[in-house]
């Protein structure tokens, strides 16, 4: 499709890649036709003409009026002129103009060019100037106001910021008339004085505050609707004289503000409009806040973080930013109980981000300050569960990969009650106790002691936690028999657990793309903040409500993994480790040492006396729970977060080590010096006796449930056994040790006699072991399709996982392997099958796969009918399929697919690889291919003929169709000069 050229425009700026604006395209046909009716009067038949489009029909006048604003949008010298002509023709009050500038700047602001936004802001001046009644102008307010951006310092910004400032301090008694005008003028000028404290900023700063402290001053009536983050805004901004004056007579003298002033809690206990929250985010943010919130799945978020990051976060001055978008989702995004219950994204996964990733300790600490802000004067009658509970769960769910997070989250709620405001400390106090009542009341967590007791914090913290939460605390304190004398910590190092709850499973983060937001994506995303009307009231109810989303959690789920579970039903699965039950006495002892010293030893020894048991001394159902619990909670406390290889990360320094490295072979056997490997050691060892005795199958299967990663460690232990056995010369098989992998979940099947689906097993681990360390997973991945040929050779699946985690050098280092014969992903036979499924890929994807594929020189014959199902659309397949036919000779067979292609125009596909073939020297063999095929379908056209290719046509693909020729014909050929050879060749 042929568009304008983005360099002709005067509205936009365009980049290279994008197409001409369909708004700026109406704009430029009505100006069009305003320029042919007003080309050649003079000023007097000029002033008639005008007059009498008055009386034109509704969308003629629109189209009239979008002229005039085009004009005075893109010409500053006519611009008064034009506005002149258009007051002379409107009908409704400037109506249509004012909701049409306001949607444009809402919607096209950033593509705005600098003369179209230096004429936006003139022509507000003129409207409030000329129109000032007009209640219209004050939605215009409100949009302008939006883009003047947070955090961003950047001489556009600034301009834009000191423009609306100027206008504004010169008409002031016009903007003075309209609602809530002046409350949000204050708001959104408190908020950008404190990004305005550099030198370079000083005049503008003072201008700023001499103006809005006498708005404050002298319409404080109209200040104190604000509520409390207008409070919050305050505080940024205290130390500037002026304002740490406003901050003094706010707590000791309020009545010296407004008479019905009676202190600071009654604007904290107020609370702020999601219209002014929302007014200091940009629509582009607010719309990718959206996105981000409703349609992105929970595991993919990484790529899109780190585009937002990227866009809004790059510079220093942008971090103060985060508290303006925390803000927002907390009180302006208020999932349904659909998005809820789905795995999109949770608000709490982004506030973590938001937390993490910020830079600066002052925006750091204002970050917290925002999570926290409801929870401070929080009134169940009044406030809104929905702006509490992704603080909450933030700190829930944190706590057991990002225990930082919930650390300093817990410090700083403990501490802000006593230091927000000292003299009122009780109300503060009173206001976060509410939340968590609400909180547990609502069932948005089960209960606190998994936080508020969890090992994962330090000593100092469980002790101020105690103190400030005595009331939520249990009575008496319940320890495991998990715990040695020291509560805080163990000899190894590592913290003893206080293992009374189960810590929740947070999600592992997707690999980082570069990618961005389309415009596709968001465009049914957005969300517009309006302007309030006169008598806004509360915001509307949302259907959220946690009352009517309670839930029983059914006894039978108690298996069920994490995984499976939608992220807004995670709870507390596991309860509490059962009390001390009494142990026959040959087993006591080496249990309670092993629960203690948490050594592979220890729990070799405890097994080795488990399986040695007298039918006498079985263990029943309670004691058996007490066992496994205490067990998995050992697996746990002492599995490390990633295998640690050191100076062996590399995957081809591990494999190429044939020798007796001692360094090394001490590396791996500490790797695998974990109570959880001893399970794994006797399977490997005693499977045979393991198979009469039902203990280690009862084992795996309550830590299987429990423990996702089992899977994917056993893996890693059978290649590390396997290596090791090679690197100390053992008389002993030193392959990867397949059976036992198949043992493990032939144990676990709950219907023995079906069989088990190794693929999808297989295809879970490798998932899982992707995201616990790529280097391991690169490492064993050779084994892997070595071991299980059946199961992982052209599957599609595993393939994904793949090619979706390496990069150019783990490219190489696979096609390494391919060449040296270690490592075989394809086979011959229905590998047309895995092309089909890789054109889903990513483009890097889809690109790392046709270079293993053409690593393992697939012949060309297994492959070609892709040909004609190749769409124009797949274009990394495309360009290697070329590669592959530049290596190839033209057969009939080839030229029958090439030609059988849908195209209703010129291939360029096609033509390429006819024309490389032309070039080769094969111009007259291709040309007898193409002549046979012309003549077997001329002598289709008798009747008899036709029948028959019909009928044979029906029951196979005979090649391309009489049609397809004629096209190729008209097209190609002559480009070719193929024509007298082919009349030769017939």
């Amino acid at each position: 499709m042929e568009t304008s050229k983005p360099q002709s425009s005067k509205l936009f700026v365009y980049s290279p890649i994008d197409f001409r604006d369909k708004t700026e395209e109406r704009y430029e046909r009505a100006f069009s036709s305003l320029q042919n009716t007003l080309h050649g009067p003079n000023a007097k038949e000029l002033n008639i003409t005008i007059t009498s489009m008055i009386s034109q029909d509704i969308k003629q006048q629109e189209e009239l009026q979008l002229s005039f604003i085009y004009l005075m949008l893109t010409d500053t010298q006519l611009a008064g002129s034009a506005l002149r002509d258009l007051l002379i023709v409107t009908r409704d009050g400037l109506e249509f103009i004012i909701i049409h500038l306001t949607d444009l700047i809402n919607a096209k602001f950033q593509k705005l060019a600098e003369v179209a936004k230096h004429q936006v802001l003139w022509l507000f001046k003129e409207l409030l100037k000329s129109y000032g009644s007009n209640q219209k102008i004050n939605g215009f307010l409100w949009a302008l106001l939006r883009q003047a951006c947070g955090g961003d310092v950047s001489p556009k910004n600034i301009a834009w910021i000191e423009g609306i400032l100027d206008i504004l301090i010169e008409h002031r008694p016009r903007f003075d008339k309209f609602p809530n005008s002046v409350g949000l003028v204050t708001y959104s000028y408190v908020r950008l004085i404190e990004d305005h404290g550099a030198l370079h900023l000083q005049t503008l700063r003072n201008k700023e505050v001499k103006f809005i402290i006498s708005l404050i001053r002298e319409r404080f009536q109209d200040i104190i609707p604000l509520g409390r983050d207008f409070i919050r805004l305050l505080q940024n901004v205290a130390r500037i004289p002026e304002f740490n004056k406003l901050w003094n007579e706010i707590l000791t003298n309020p009545k010296n503000l407004s008479p019905s002033f009676t202190g600071i809690f009654q604007m904290l206990s107020t609370r702020t409009s999601r219209h002014f929250i929302g007014n200091r985010i940009t629509p582009d943010i607010e719309s990718k806040l959206h996105f981000f919130t409703s349609s992105v799945k929970f595991g993919n978020h990484k790529k899109y973080q780190d585009w937002f990051q990227d866009r809004y976060f790059a510079t220093p001055e942008s971090q103060s930013l985060r508290s303006d978008v925390i803000r927002y989702i907390i009180n302006a995004i208020h999932p349904t109980n659909e998005l809820l219950c789905s795995d999109i994204i949770p608000r709490w996964a982004i506030l973590g981000w938001l937390l993490t990733s910020c830079t600066n300790p002052v925006a750091l600490t204002n970050a917290k300050l925002a999570v926290f802000y409801d929870w401070l004067c929080f009134d169940p009658a009044r406030d809104n569960i929905m702006n509490v509970e992704p603080g909450i769960l933030v700190m829930y769910h944190s706590i057991k990969n990002v225990p930082m997070v919930s650390s300093t989250l817990l410090d700083f709620l403990c501490r802000i009650m006593k230091n927000f405001y000292p003299k009122g400390e009780e109300r503060i106090r009173a206001g976060v106790y509410s939340s968590l009542k609400v909180i547990l009341d609502k069932q948005v967590i089960p209960n606190l002691v998994p936080l508020f007791e969890s090992p994962k914090l330090d000593r100092d913290l469980r002790a101020m936690i105690r103190e400030n939460f005595r009331e939520f605390m249990p009575t008496t304190p319940t320890f495991s028999v998990l715990e040695t004398q020291n509560h805080f910590g163990a000899d190894d190092g590592r913290p003893s657990k206080v293992n009374n709850n189960i810590e929740i499973k947070m999600e592992e983060l997707d690999k980082s793309d570069d990618l961005r937001f389309s415009d596709e994506e968001i465009d049914d995303k957005k969300l517009k903040i309006e302007c309030p009307s006169d008598n806004e009231d509360e915001e509307a109810p949302v259907n959220n409500d946690k009352e009517d989303e309670e839930e029983e959690v059914d006894d039978n789920d108690d298996d069920e993994d994490d995984d499976d579970l939608p992220l807004s039903k995670v709870r507390l699965k596991e309860k509490p480790l059962p009390d001390k039950t009494e142990l026959p006495s040959s087993i006591k002892e080496t249990f309670m040492t092993f629960i203690s010293t948490k050594t592979l030893d220890d729990f070799e020894s405890f097994l080795d006396d488990y399986r040695s048991l007298s039918s006498s001394e079985q263990l029943d159902s309670e004691q058996e729970a007490y066992v496994f619990a205490n067990i998995l909670s050992v697996f746990k406390s002492t599995l490390p977060e990633k295998c640690d290889l050191g100076e062996y990360e590399n995957v081809h320094m591990l494999d190429d080590c044939y020798d007796n490295n001692e360094k090394l072979e001490q590396k791996l056997e500490q790797s695998i010096n974990y109570p959880l490997y001893g399970i794994y050691k006797a399977l490997c060892q005693h499977d045979e006796k393991a198979k009469k005795c039902l203990v280690i199958p009862k084992i795996l299967d309550f830590c299987h449930s429990k423990l996702s990663s089992m899977g994917f460690l056993l893996l890693y232990y059978l290649k590390v056994n396997a290596k090791l056995a090679l690197l100390k010369n053992q008389k002993v098989p030193t392959t990867f040790r397949s059976n036992v992998y198949k043992l493990y979940y032939q144990w676990l099947n709950p219907k023995p006699n079906q069989k088990v689906d190794m693929e999808e097993c297989l295809e879970k681990d490798l998932e899982l072991l992707e995201h616990y360390s790529l280097n391991v997973f690169l490492w064993i991945i050779s084994d892997i399709y070595r071991e299980f040929e059946q199961y992982t050779v052209n599957n599609s699946d595993i393939l994904k996982i793949l090619v979706g985690c390496i990069d150019a050098k783990n490219l190489h280092d696979l096609i390494c392997d391919i060449t040296q014969g270690k490592l075989v992903l394809f086979k011959n036979d229905t590998v047309i099958d895995v092309i089909r499924d890789s054109l889903e890929y990513e483009t890097f994807e889809q690109m790392c796969f046709w270079q293993l594929l053409q690593a393992h020189d697939v012949p060309i014959e297994k492959i070609q009918d892709m040909i004609p199902e190749l769409e124009s659309n797949n274009n990394e397949a495309l360009i290697n399929m070329l590669f592959i036919l530049k290596k190839e000779e033209p057969t009939e067979e080839l030229i029958k697919l090439l030609l059988s292609r849908e195209t209703s125009r010129g291939d360029p596909f096609v033509t390429s690889a006819l024309k490389h073939w032309c070039m080769m020297e094969y111009e007259s063999q291709l040309s007898e291919i193409i002549a046979n095929l012309l003549i077997s379908k001329i002598s289709q056209n008798s009747p008899k003929k036709r029948a028959r290719s019909l009928k044979s046509n029906s029951q196979s693909n005979s090649g391309p169709s009489a049609e397809q020729v004629r096209q190729f014909c008209k097209f190609f050929l002559i480009s070719f000069n193929l024509i007298n050879s082919i009349s030769c060749s017939c």
